[in-house]
């Protein structure tokens, strides 16, 4: 192969792990939706898991989420290491980061895959399965296109020291974050919603990921003592197609009539 080919298909590989990993912590510590960017609820997501298997209390999310993210964070600095020697012409030292990042992601997937049989959750487990062989796939790649002849290498107690410090800041913003989080909306597991009007005798409610089957009485318990001069019809979600896809929040709307 042309040695410019098999430079750009490598750098091709770090600049996309590299960027997977960075996007997936920036997941970590932006949630919900904001302007140019519409993070997943990963906190929501960990407590309906945990939840369904009778662990609800909130330090049980928040210590999934976070060893998740510190798996998360040693992935992106070494897969960010092994692009920085790589575009400075140390293929070894590339080698060497980039094994172990290709390590760290293996793990990480191997993590999720096993929250996955214990949770249920066959389509988290297909998604992080194929990601498990693209990250092994990914590293023979790598390597086969560099010099077979180069050993593997490797790091030195700098370069260690380096990916663990800079992991250690990641890591504490992203528990950080997940924490204040978790702290700052845990209420919504049990907190009555607001039905907005939106035509006669007919109200929206936004209904949260984190919100469940307490959330729903608690509305409707609300809603009759804030309305008292009006019963309620009929209660329907909107359609399917309506619905914007993956989203962590249900809309449903009342539908009343005056009392007779």
């Amino acid at each position: 192969m042309n040695p410019n080919a098999s430079w750009l298909i490598r750098l091709a590989i770090l600049t996309y792990w590299m960027l997977f990993w960075l996007l997936n912590v920036v997941d970590k510590v932006v949630g919900g939706a904001h302007f140019l960017w519409v993070g997943r609820d990963r906190f929501a997501q960990f407590q309906k898991y945990f939840a369904s298997a009778g662990l609800d209390a909130p330090w049980v999310a928040d210590l999934g989420l976070v060893v998740a993210a510190a798996f998360e964070a040693f992935a992106l600095v070494f897969c960010a290491g092994a692009l920085w020697h790589f575009l400075r012409r140390r293929t070894d030292d590339a080698r060497s980061w980039f094994l172990a990042g290709t390590l760290l992601t293996m793990g990480t997937f191997t993590f999720f895959s096993l929250g996955d049989h214990l949770f249920g959750d066959r389509f988290e487990l297909l998604e992080h399965t194929l990601f498990w062989f693209v990250a092994l796939a990914s590293w023979v790649a790598f390597a086969r296109l560099g010099s077979l002849s180069s050993p593997v290498g490797v790091l030195s107690f700098k370069d260690r020291a380096l990916a663990m410090g800079l992991a250690a800041v990641l890591i504490v913003v992203t528990s950080s974050s997940i924490v204040t989080y978790s702290h700052g909306f845990f209420f919504r597991r049990t907190a009555p919603l607001q039905a907005e009007m939106v035509g006669d005798h007919l109200y929206k409610v936004s209904f949260p990921f984190l919100g469940g089957s307490t959330v729903f009485e608690e509305t409707l318990r609300a809603f009759k003592a804030e309305h008292p001069d009006e019963v309620i019809d009929h209660i329907y979600t909107v359609p399917n197609p309506l619905r914007l896809k993956k989203a962590d929040a249900l809309i449903f709307y009342i539908s009343t009539d005056d009392k007779r």
